[in-house]
């Protein structure tokens, strides 16, 4: 009785008469008790005649055993196998064949380049989210402020929320009696935007100095304050004047100087 024998799963046979090699399986074999028929040149012959597994070696005594359970007189049906030539024996797999087949896709074909473009477009994509994200803040620095501004011209940005406050300068500024009120004081000034953007209207710091330079008072005013005719109006665009007018409590003579800043 034939014993299993601890074979790999193919094996290889040589045809005798044009040398043409096969791959088959010992089912295969057993199924076709040992006989083939060349696929190259049609010759039936005994697959058993320089058969070796794929590893190159059998086990002791298999032709024996195999020939003892198959029999001499058992020589249909045959199996048809087609040959397989040296190269295809011998090569290697890529990784790229183990992971996805023989069948390369389009991206994989362009190889480092398709790579090294792909990096560089998420990288420019990663770039353009953080600008974005980071628009209000970066608005402020001159260095940024042309990326933002382009990015802005093909993503929604809320002009209301551009501030640079660094970038508005002061034009004039007036401190006088009240023509009206007594113990009142009349500021007017106006100031520009300077920033190449439309920017909100800013709140407005006005303090009173004496004449050593001790802070006597100061207020906070928004831009409904000091624009009492424009109380609607809510950014200044670029290179644009804004004229404004305030009516302040009269400190008396300790105050001589005044400074206005803007936030």
């Amino acid at each position: 009785m034939y014993k299993s024998t601890h074979l790999g799963d193919v094996m290889e046979t040589t045809c005798n008469q044009c040398n043409s090699r096969f791959r088959l399986t010992e089912k295969q074999l057993r199924q076709a008790y040992g006989k083939v028929r060349c696929g190259e040149c049609g010759c039936i012959f005994n697959a058993l005649h320089g058969l070796k597994n794929y590893e190159g070696e059998l086990p002791p005594n298999y032709f024996e055993q195999l020939e003892d359970d198959l029999g001499e007189d058992k020589t249909l049906p045959v199996t048809d196998f087609e040959s397989v030539t040296e190269s295809e024996e011998r090569r290697e797999l890529s990784l790229h064949e183990a992971m996805y087949g023989s069948e390369r896709r389009s991206f994989f074909t362009l190889g480092p380049l398709g790579w090294f473009i792909g990096i560089l477009l998420l990288g420019a994509v990663g770039i353009a989210q953080a600008i974005y994200y980071q628009r209000y803040q970066l608005i402020e620095d001159p260095r940024y402020q042309q990326q933002v501004i382009n990015l802005c011209d093909v993503l929604p940005c809320a002009a209301t929320a551009f501030a640079s406050t660094e970038q508005l300068r002061l034009l004039e500024r007036n401190v006088f009696t009240h023509p009206i009120a007594g113990d009142a004081l009349m500021v007017t000034g106006s100031f520009t935007n300077q920033a190449p953007f439309a920017q909100k209207l800013p709140d407005m710091l006005v303090s009173l100095f004496d004449v050593q330079g001790k802070l006597i008072a100061n207020r906070l005013f928004t831009p409904s304050e000091y624009m009492p005719d424009d109380k609607t109006r809510g950014i200044i665009e670029p290179e644009a004047i804004v004229q404004f007018r305030l009516e302040i409590v009269d400190p008396g003579t300790d105050a001589l100087t005044y400074e206005f800043e803007f936030y």
